[in-house]
């Protein structure tokens, strides 16, 4: 199915409609663009006004490329699929063409798609976002999707009659993927550059860089003869090793995405980290980029060593229901933890609730410790156990590198930073150790995406974790930075050197219930601003 259908039907890209009859749907009191519409792939499609979604959940967490959630409709006495046999649509808006209306019916084949195009007024005055107009404002609050919905349940009301239908959606192109098989390899990549013959050539010869064969595999996969095409952004990392890679016949697409991403190391520079595909909200672009790359841009400095925004910081929240401390026997923090003159909305960016969590003792004693990576090298002929990069220090010393030093100026101890993984005795000298066999032989530097970079990966999302709900602003994505400050000042303590200061939002949920909208982020906090170890020689 054409993406121009979807768009043409719903109207979600219509640049030549009058503004001021675009944006005509309340919502937390701001002016909306919410089109929300369900379209098959035989050209049927029901439009979806805010009175007939009752729940409409998306979520979108930094360790999926894809986004996903559901929608509760009212569908009492069937109206969303027997549209044209009720006086009362309830909500449900019908098409004005001039031709008969075909309702909806539902295929149940994941074909019947969501389509959601979101975007809020942002014209300076009547918002409550302030004056947020540049030249990347409208993408960046813009929600413009394409979900398949993969399953549906009902729900009983109760009244005669009533009911609820949820429906699971998740992106068009993660369902894509777990259907179709691939039969892509890498030679084939091989021979296109050589423009040459390589039936002779040996595995090594047809290996390219693992993030080359992501790249390849995307663009092989979704070819534009299946009428879902994609783009490949910038940001795309080649990686620092290579791969030789025939897809089994048994693989899926998905499978082949998983097989690639888990085998890439990252470059020198980046200490061989591992990296995150990401999907575009709005235009299908894919991007490639290693962790370390996305934590250095959180917070830069200036030519006076002063914080500044990082690209990839949005907007710093602000702990309202804390009670504001005039007593002058204690020592009060008027400086913030965060960098100063980020994006600060009044009236969606203060956290009166949230939960703070440290990583759980059980996941730090099992996943965040030194790793014995096994393995055997067919063209030496002998077996090797790397130890050394894969022990607990080493994997906190690139922990400090990769994920803690970005943050050196990001609060008002300039510089002081450290990191908040405690190794103690048994996980630091080897009495708490993992062991790991793996099929790669012959690359020292892709056997450490066996073992160090998945310590890596949990230090930093089972890391020091925050919870809320805050009014919702469309802008939130997982993958970016905020900070977490007082709104005014507050006691000198270390719990404060613990919680305050810039975050790494890792899941993001944008819930639209009626014509109330709410954000619900999970953050990780992956340093200290003091050293928080009375011991560090603790078991």
């Amino acid at each position: 199915m054409a993406t121009s259908i979807v768009t043409t039907n719903l109207g979600t890209d219509n640049k030549n409609a009058d503004d001021s009859k675009r944006f005509v749907t309340l919502i937390n009191n701001n002016p909306y663009r919410f089109n929300i519409g369900l379209v098959t792939s035989d050209g049927r499609y029901q439009e979806l006004r805010v009175g007939a979604i009752n729940n409409l959940v998306i979520e979108d967490s930094f360790t999926n490329f894809y986004q996903s959630g559901y929608i509760i409709l009212n569908n009492t006495f069937d109206a969303l699929e027997r549209v044209n046999d009720l006086s009362n649509t309830n909500n449900l808006q019908t098409s004005t063409n001039s031709s008969p209306v075909k309702g909806y019916l539902m295929r149940g084949d994941a074909r019947d798609l969501l389509v959601v195009d979101i975007m809020p007024d942002l014209t300076e005055g009547q918002n409550n976002y302030g004056n947020v107009k540049d030249s990347n404002a409208d993408k960046a609050f813009k929600m413009s999707q394409i979900f398949a919905i993969y399953n549906t349940e009902e729900i009983l009301g109760n009244s005669p009659g009533q009911k609820f239908k949820k429906m699971y959606f998740w992106d068009i192109h993660y369902e894509l993927l777990r259907e179709k098989n691939s039969y892509f390899s890498t030679a084939n990549s091989v021979a296109s550059a050589t423009q040459g013959f390589i039936s002779t050539f040996d595995d090594r010869q047809r290996s390219i860089y693992t993030g080359d064969a992501l790249k390849a595999f995307l663009l092989d996969f979704f070819n534009d003869d299946d009428g879902w095409p994609i783009k490949i952004g910038n940001t795309f990392e080649q990686g620092s090793t290579k791969i030789f890679f025939s897809a089994p016949a048994k693989f899926k697409g998905i499978d082949c995405l998983h097989y690639l991403i888990d085998l890439h190391a990252s470059s020198v520079k980046n200490n061989y980290d591992k990296a995150f595909l990401r999907i575009d909200r709005n235009d299908s672009t894919f991007n490639f980029e290693s962790l370390n790359d996305i934590f250095k841009k959180a917070v830069g400095t200036d030519a006076n060593s002063s914080a500044v925004l990082g690209a990839n910081y949005i907007e710093t929240f602000k702990l309202g229901a804390y009670p504001q401390i005039k007593d002058s026997s204690y020592n009060l923090e008027s400086v913030s933890f965060t960098p100063l003159n980020a994006l600060f909305m009044d009236k969606y960016g203060t956290i009166n609730n949230f939960t703070f969590d440290p990583m759980p003792g059980e996941f730090t004693q099992e996943y965040v410790t030194s790793v014995l990576v096994h393995s055997y090298d067919p063209g030496e002929k002998q077996f090797q156990i790397d130890q050394e990069r894969n022990s607990m220090a080493a994997s906190l010393s690139v922990y400090k590198l990769n994920y803690v030093d970005s943050f050196k100026n990001a609060g008002q101890n300039a510089g002081n930073v450290y990191e908040n993984i405690f190794p103690g005795e048994y996980r630091l000298k080897n009495k708490n150790v993992k062991n790991v066999f793996t099929i790669i032989g012959d690359d020292a530097d892709q056997r450490l995406t066996q073992g160090r970079n998945k310590v890596l990966f949990n230090s930093v999302f089972f890391n020091n974790t925050v919870n809320f709900r805050v009014p919702g602003a469309s802008l939130r994505q997982a993958g970016q930075f905020v900070g977490i400050t007082f709104d005014g000042a507050g006691i000198t303590s270390e719990f404060n050197k613990k919680l305050l200061g810039v975050y790494f939002v890792i899941d993001v949920k944008h819930i639209f219930t009626g014509n109330e909208y709410f954000n619900e982020l999970k953050c990780v906090k992956t340093y200290n601003l003091d050293n928080l170890l009375l011991n560090p020689d603790s078991k």
